[in-house]
């Protein structure tokens, strides 16, 4: 017998098993229980159920109010009420601006907010700095008292404000719209969290090339500063573009009303008859402060997120 045959396998005897091969093994996916994949899927539901409510309770007035613009002064005021108009009444917008002088009041409010805006930037901005790097003498006591009077209410201070106001000569001017407003502790506030946030390196090595406090405050951190500095002026815009109340106190002649104050000229004795005019007037009232929130949502929650940090 040869070595072969030797190791041959008998006929009967059974034969070796192939070797497994040694590429992947696809095995068939077991289908997860309805049970355990609703629980992976109903808090994303239910997230997306309570947005759409809120989305219907934040917006559904705001459509309504432009809706209700384009109606007649009969159909505004129908009940039960139609949410779209039956006929578009276009005109509407036209005789606003016939009603009330519109134009003015427009110009008033955007030479009060970007004045006021402008200043506040440039205060806050200064004195945030100051908070975060100079070092003086009880600065944190003073800083802890701006926080304070964020608590008090402005009809607190109001009436000794329109007096001072009055004893300057002041009501019914630009410079009692604006001056007043200048200084923000919010501002302050946001610029000193941001500047006590940001890295000392660059400063340093500016401070050893020789710069002094104001260069290194406009020529160093200013710039790096540019988004939050957009962002405090996107806050600060539609603050004072909406500061009713205050504006109402200090202007009392036409040619000084804003936009928020010259809607109250839509509210005559006859104001029953022309409630889609008002809502006409709102919808301009509203339009550049909802542009500005649409054009820069991503910065302002950027800027209140770092400025909290």
């Amino acid at each position: 017998m040869t070595h072969f045959e030797a190791d041959a396998p008998f006929a009967g005897a059974p034969r070796a098993s192939r070797p497994l091969s040694t590429g992947a093994v696809s095995v068939p996916r077991r289908r997860r229980p309805l049970r355990a994949r609703w629980r992976k899927t109903s808090p994303a539901v239910l997230r997306h159920v309570i947005l759409l409510i809120a989305v219907v309770v934040f917006f559904g007035p705001f459509l309504w109010m432009v809706l209700t613009s384009f109606k007649s002064s009969a159909e505004a005021l129908a009940f039960p009420p139609s949410f779209f108009p039956h006929e578009w009444r276009f005109d509407n917008y036209s005789e606003v601006f016939s009603v009330a002088p519109f134009g003015v009041y427009y110009m008033n409010s955007t030479i009060v907010a970007v004045l006021t805006t402008l200043g506040q930037i440039v205060t806050s901005l200064a004195a945030g700095f100051a908070f975060s790097r100079l070092h003086f003498p009880g600065k944190n006591v003073v800083f802890v008292i701006l926080l304070a009077a964020l608590l008090v209410p402005f009809e607190v201070v109001f009436t000794p404000l329109v007096s001072l106001l009055s004893s300057l000569g002041w009501l019914d001017s630009y410079q009692g719209l604006i001056v007043p407003n200048i200084p923000s502790i919010l501002g302050v506030f946001l610029f000193r969290q941001f500047f006590t946030s940001f890295p000392t390196e660059i400063e340093d090595a500016s401070r050893v090339d020789g710069a002094g406090v104001w260069r290194r405050m406009w020529s160093v951190v200013t710039p790096m500063a540019a988004p939050m500095i957009g962002s405090f002026a996107v806050l600060s815009f539609v603050y004072n573009w909406n500061n009713f109340f205050f504006q109402f106190l200090v202007a009392t002649k036409t040619e000084f009303f804003t936009v928020s104050v010259g809607l109250t000229q839509l509210q005559s004795a006859n104001a029953a008859e022309s409630f889609n005019l008002l809502m006409a007037g709102s919808t301009l009232a509203i339009l550049p402060v909802f542009i500005v929130f649409l054009i820069f949502q991503k910065q302002i929650v950027s800027a209140m997120a770092g400025g909290l940090r």
